[in-house]
């Protein structure tokens, strides 16, 4: 007995220093920031940029002391033409000599042209393989993808850093749509393939988010501008923060609120022969600055100043939910407000009825928006 627990104790030991079979040392995988798809020259091919950072170079080389390397890149962008994400990491196989790993992806970004072709097929690799990263941002080019990849940042090293970091930033605005890969589809699967997706447009040294890309069907129909973008983002009760610029009161300049919450309602007013809904918000913040000489002079901040500006405020806030609304129901007739989500939770008998019929329906639909505003803190020096 005590020969064969020797036995078993070695065996045990050498199944623990075999080590993992398949493993791959790190100093030989690429790891993806981002990717980006254009439409190929050739047919139904499309073009996939990857931008890889080179670790040496970020870290200075061996034995370097500093970043930048000599004369190096802190990140490579490699192309290839291929089908699909799968057929594009097997042609590289083919030219480079280390795995490329997609686990670290920061951000994917497709071609205008490429959506307007169509989802399914470029996105199906994402979907099913479990090595990409669900929590990877995506965004739709307003040109070429190429464009965003060759955009090199001032402030960071790393172009994925600088992008994803921007995304991260929801406190500081509503007039981007805050998704990742994993909502995204969600978002496609349950709204029978329609969705918002943030639009992404690069400028030389910088990018810009604002705005958003209308998605019907899985194909690219359309922009919203950043104000429509921002007013669909209070009506879904998603807004964090940002600011809203509206007239003073007397028109004598400009009055900018800082918003610190909403709370949006949203409800069922009259069911036949067309859905009429009432939605409200109520959102708080600060007083950022004024065009009144306010500084020492309390009175003018007084209670009745604040009631009127909370008024004006509310009526700009409404302003752009309703420019929002207006663009999804007609010029898009696509219902990303998500009213039938609202029908099917609460009145699932109505539903039942409107179901077949809604992409006609949503157009006529009336929405009476009504915005509460309270500010909290006005700013003033004593």
């Amino acid at each position: 007995m005590k020969k064969y627990g020797k036995i078993l104790t070695i065996l045990t030991f050498l199944l623990v220093l075999v080590g993992c079979w398949d493993m791959v040392e790190i100093d030989r995988r690429l790891f993806v920031g981002i990717v980006g798809i254009d439409v190929s020259d050739e047919p139904n091919k499309y073009t996939f940029h990857f931008s890889i950072p080179i670790a040496r170079e970020i870290m200075g080389g061996e034995g370097g002391g500093g970043g930048g390397g000599v004369g190096g890149e802190s990140v490579s962008q490699i192309t290839t033409e291929a089908y699909s994400l799968i057929d594009a990491a097997r042609n590289l196989a083919l030219r480079i000599n280390r795995d490329m790993y997609f686990e670290h992806m920061r951000i994917v970004v497709i071609s205008e042209e490429v959506a307007k072709k169509g989802l399914k097929d470029v996105l199906n690799p994402f979907a099913r393989q479990t090595e990409f990263n669900r929590r990877s941002r995506i965004a739709i080019c307003d040109g070429k993808a190429e464009k965003v990849m060759q955009v090199k940042p001032w402030a960071e090293k790393l172009k994925a850093e600088y992008m994803e970091s921007l995304y991260a930033s929801r406190v500081m605005s509503g007039k981007f749509i805050q998704m990742d890969l994993g909502d995204f589809f969600h978002n496609l699967y349950t709204q029978n393939g329609s969705t918002l997706v943030s639009k992404i447009t690069p400028n030389g040294t910088e990018v810009n988010i604002g705005g958003a890309g209308v998605i019907k069907n899985f194909k690219f129909i359309g922009w919203l501008n950043e104000e429509e973008t921002q007013g669909i983002n209070f009506f879904l009760g998603k807004v964090r923060g940002g600011e809203i610029v509206a007239e003073d009161i007397g028109g004598t300049g400009t009055v900018t609120f800082t918003i610190l919450g909403e709370k949006a309602q949203l409800s069922l007013k009259t069911a036949e022969p067309i859905p009429e809904f009432d939605f409200k918000a109520y959102v708080t913040g600060d007083i950022a600055s004024t065009s009144h000489a306010v500084t020492y002079d309390h009175d003018k901040l007084g209670t009745k100043y604040i009631e009127e500006l909370e008024k004006v405020i509310s009526e700009e806030i409404k302003a752009q939910i309703l420019k929002g609304i207006k663009r999804l129901q007609e010029d898009y007739r696509v219902d990303l407000l998500k009213l039938n989500e609202h029908l099917k939770k609460y009145r699932p008998d109505l539903w039942k009825i409107y179901e077949e019929d809604w992409e006609d329906i949503f157009p006529q639909v009336s929405i009476e928006v009504d915005v509460k505003t309270s500010i909290k803190n006005v700013g003033i020096l004593r």
